[in-house]
Parts: structure tokens; sequence; C-alpha cells
């Protein structure tokens, strides 16, 4: 539960003066203003950052625990502005920014992730899992049924079912790599790791680099970049190891692919991170805001198209280090040895199925008491008892029980296509497909990225 309220943080700005706390004044243009911020960033293709989303104080409730002077504030793109209905946003939490080192079950902070685009509402947490299974760092996921309040405006709106996912940050690199120092990038619509010069100054904005920067751990990087571009076959194939772990990478690019994970590093060119841990020569990959796994990417088609993307060129160009890893004979059939492996083990249509039951005995109860629409979604593309095409499949979903809010989520682009193929039938149809791929049976298609 989340009482908001107004007031300043510290990097952030204080709230308006209407007494509406976090919806009610600095936020008052999310709600049906011009020229919020956040969407004019969706539609450039970037991410906002905390400046564009400024902290507010809340009381938190969970599980019995009760803590105040919390830090909350929006967060990403398409999920802020294609949200639901006005109140259903993706949030941040940070339990030490007003309190240092408090914790809440271990964690200083974590994300709400309001699954917009994923009707089944399951897609980021399955995808996460599948990354820590085949041994890729990745963040810890939840769920969580949500209740926001806003003071003298409205109490306890149930806002229904969230992914709570870990943020890539000290405490999870800690745990991952033994430290939580050294080189941690994120970088933004940039198509694989290019080579900018010698000078660091040209990596800091590209490259989304987070913290402080170590001279050392700068110059290690732009090594491994100017090594992908100025290695010859021989010397890519002698030297890559030392700067990258290949069948750690070919587990990476493996996985994203089986996924048809098109808004990541292999299609547009983001969501994901990079960590160089201090002192170290190896540089690690590590997955981020995986709700339009599964073929669900918005513009790259309906979820059938994009279940039969190929496998064996699944990077949209250009992309330099994808292309010159399966490039390689050594490498490529490192990667062939990696996808048939996952499709034996993690990513079998049966264990996954399974999985989808259990999740589905816990999050069913909170999907059917949020909306109609969404109730609807969960009918069609989880429990199979509506029809494909049965009800309300307008895009994006409108949760119309708000409409006195006068709310409108923003629009799609006008070549997107969105269906509502139930996940288990598009696991089956993709493990098929993909097996096809590996017997030389058919190609796949191309993955058609969204923005550039």
């Amino acid at each position: 539960t989340l009482n908001s309220g107004g007031g300043p943080r510290r990097g952030g700005a204080r709230g308006g003066g209407d007494g509406g706390g976090l919806l009610g004044g600095w936020m008052r243009g999310v709600w049906g203003g011009d020229g919020f911020s956040q969407r004019n960033a969706a539609e450039r293709g970037q991410s906002a950052s905390e400046s564009d989303f400024p902290w507010a104080v809340c009381r938190f409730e969970a599980h019995g625990e009760v803590l105040t002077n919390v830090a909350l504030r929006f967060k990403g793109v398409s999920s802020m502005v294609r949200a639901p209905n006005p109140f259903k946003r993706p949030f941040r939490i940070d339990f030490d920014r007003g309190a240092t080192n408090r914790r809440f079950m271990g964690v200083t902070g974590f994300c709400l992730n309001n699954n917009v685009n994923d009707a089944t509402q399951m897609r980021e947490a399955l995808a996460y899992d599948l990354f820590r299974r085949v041994g890729i760092p990745a963040p810890r996921t939840a769920f969580a049924r949500v209740y926001l309040t806003i003071p003298g405006r409205s109490e306890r709106i149930h806002l229904g079912l969230y992914t709570v996912v870990e943020p890539v940050s000290g405490e999870f690199l800690s745990r991952y790599f033994g430290t939580r120092k050294g080189l941690l990038l994120k970088p933004e619509m940039m198509r694989g790791l290019p080579y900018f010069g010698d000078e660091w100054e040209a990596y800091t904005e590209r490259y989304g680099a987070k913290g402080t920067v170590d001279p050392a751990d700068a110059e290690r990087f732009i090594d491994f970049v100017r090594f992908l571009r100025r290695a010859g076959p021989i010397g890519f194939e002698e030297g890559l190891p030392a700067r990258l772990d290949p069948r750690v990478f070919a587990r990476f690019v493996a996985l994203n692919a089986l996924l048809a994970n098109v808004d990541s590093f292999i299609g547009n060119g983001h969501n994901y991170y990079l960590f160089l841990p201090a002192g170290q020569q190896r540089i690690t990959f590590i997955p981020w805001d995986l709700n339009e796994s599964f073929g669900m990417h918005p513009v790259s088609g309906p979820s059938g198209d994009q279940m039969i993307t190929s496998v064996l060129r699944p990077n949209a160009d250009p992309n330099n280090l994808v292309e010159r890893f399966l490039g390689h004979p050594p490498f490529a059939v490192i990667y062939r040895d990696e996808l048939t492996a996952m499709l034996d083990s993690v990513f079998s249509p049966a264990r996954l199925h399974a999985e989808i039951d259990r999740i589905t005995a816990v999050t069913k109860p909170v999907v059917l008491s949020e909306t109609e629409r969404a109730r609807e979604d969960f009918e069609r593309t989880v429990l199979k008892t509506r029809a494909p095409q049965d009800g309300d499949i307008s895009q994006p979903r409108h949760d119309r029980e708000f409409a006195r809010e006068r709310y409108q989520p923003w629009s799609f682009p006008d070549a997107v296509e969105i269906d509502n193929m139930p996940l288990k039938d598009w696991i089956s149809g993709r493990v098929e497909h993909v097996q096809r791929q590996l017997e030389g049976k058919t190609m796949g298609t191309r993955p058609r990225p969204r923005l550039f």
C-alpha cells in the first residue's frame, strides 16, 4: 500500500501547492497535461533522467510493516505513457533515501512494474527467471497487489498486480560479482558496442555511465570496444575470451533470441547493463526491462509473427559484436550448443507451461479483481476461457472504470499490431519453429525493431 505525500526529496523537486500530493502537484501534467517531458522522451525513443521524475514522500505498508518517509517516484517510458488507467503507473521505491541503510525484506529499494502491453502480467518474471537459471546475472522478481492512497483525493485505489523487480545497483553487483566497485553502464538505443575513440568523455553519455568512473576501468572498456573494431579474424578468436566469456555471452544472446526479445541488446540496442568489475578484464551483460519478451514487442508485428523470428541471425543490423561473434565458426558452434541446451532444459514447453500454472495460481485472484479489461485479457492469454478476439481488444489497453478521470493512454503508432495469442501456445510454437531452424528446415525472419 502506498500513501503518497508531497514535499521535497534530496535531489528532487517540491510538490505543487494544491495539496494533491504525488498526483496533484508537480506531476499534474501526467494526468491530462500537454508537454509532459516523459511523453516527449517516449517520442524521441529516450529514457527520462531522474530529474524528470522528482522524488516524493510516501507511507509504505506491506506484510504488517509500516515505513514512513519512503521515497517514491515514477519510472519508465512506454510503461508510463501507456498505462491502462491514470493511477496504475510504474514506480521506483527507495527505502534508504530518507533513512540511511534502511531496508525492507533485505533490500533498500525496488521497482514496481505495471506490466503494460503484457496481458498475461507474467512475461517479465518468467524471463528474468530464465536468465538466472542459465547462469546470467539477472534481477530477482516477485508479484505484489498494490493499493494507492492520495491524501485528500482517493483512498486505497486498487491498482492490481505489479511485478516487483530488483534494481541493478550496489547490492545486486555485490551478490553476483563479490564487489560493487567497477564500471556500470546502461547504453540507450545504440546497437552493438561502437568505438568512439580513446577519450572517455565520448563514452559517458552514449554508454550511460553510472556513478563515479575510475580512469583505469574506463581505459579497460575503451580497450574492449577498440578491440571489437580493429581485431582481425585470428586476433578476434584469440583475444575475445580475455575480455568477454564466449559461452556466457552466447547464452545471453541465445536466450534473448529464444524470447524474441526485440527491445533489447540484439534489437533496439538498449534495456541491458554492462558491468566491468574493478581490476578485471572480462565484461558481463545483464538483462533489463523484459516486459516485452516472449514476442510482445508492440511494433514488431503480432506475437505470432515474432514467434518465427530467426535465432541463427537474431540481431537487427548493425550489431558489430553479435555479427562478429556468430560469424566466427568456433563461437557459432558454442552459440548453437547453448540454444540446443536451453531447448532441452529451461525453455522446454513442459517446464514453462508448468511454471505458468504455478504463477497463475498466485496471480489469478489479483488480476480477476483488477479491472474488466485486465480480467478479459487474462482470460484470453492465460486461462483460455475466452477466445483471442472476443470482447474489447483495442490497443493500448484502457480501463473504462476510470473514464471519469478523462484519461487516455498514449496511442500506439499505426504500425502496431498486438494479438492475444495464449502464452502457452506461443511458447510451444516458438520451440517448434526454433527446432526447425536448427535442423535447416526454415530460416526464420529478421527482427523488426521499433525505432531505427
